[in-house]
């Protein structure tokens, strides 16, 4: 049985939010924790585990840290990918940002059943005619070296790697989810 690694994205620079989104406090809690325990709360998790960088690895004590590989450090979320596919090759990567603090653990459940069914496909939220890239699972034979090329050449674009896997794509809106549960907080400002 393929292992699940629940992922929570927080290596990004924060620069549109003015501080670190990880940290900061939303309903009492630190935003990252939110994704955390939605990750825990969806009950298909192995382990936890958060994707960031060399400047804020320390700064997660509750969970393992990967940080992006030295060659491919602030390439952006496929920067982050490549590291984690690269240290759990066997493994079920179960996606989401730390600035997704609503997200659904029935949702990430209904994502990780798709991905039980289709072991070499990335099964990807959509949201009416949006795709949600990092609210998705990765897996599949060789995904370390897929984005390893696609960094290497300067591709860092999530469709760039959607152009090389297959991909399934999982409309919410078939499944009831609200779209609160999707919503990216980018800055301050998209705090209701």
């Amino acid at each position: 049985m393929t292992e699940t690694i629940g992922v929570v994205l927080a290596g990004g620079n924060s620069t549109r939010f003015g501080e670190d989104k990880a940290f900061f406090e939303l309903e009492g809690k630190a935003m990252y924790r939110h994704a955390a325990g939605a990750l825990e709360a969806a009950g298909v998790c192995d382990r936890i585990v958060v994707s960031t960088n060399d400047r804020l690895k320390t700064c997660f004590s509750d969970y393992q840290t990967v940080v992006d590989h030295p060659e491919f450090r602030d390439q952006g979320p496929l920067g982050g990918l490549y590291a984690l596919s690269a240290s759990f090759p066997e493994c079920r990567l179960l996606v989401v940002t730390c600035d997704t603090p609503y997200v659904s653990p029935p949702w990430l459940r209904i994502l990780h059943d798709w991905a039980a069914g289709h072991d070499e496909a990335i099964i990807v939220t959509k949201e009416a005619e949006r795709l949600h890239p990092l609210i998705a699972v990765y897996q599949g034979n060789g995904l370390a070296g897929t984005i390893r090329q696609l960094l290497e050449e300067n591709r860092r674009s999530m469709r760039a790697l959607f152009e090389k896997r297959e991909i399934i794509e999982v409309d919410a809106g078939l499944h009831d989810i609200d779209n609160r549960t999707l919503m990216n907080i980018n800055r301050k400002t998209d705090i209701h």
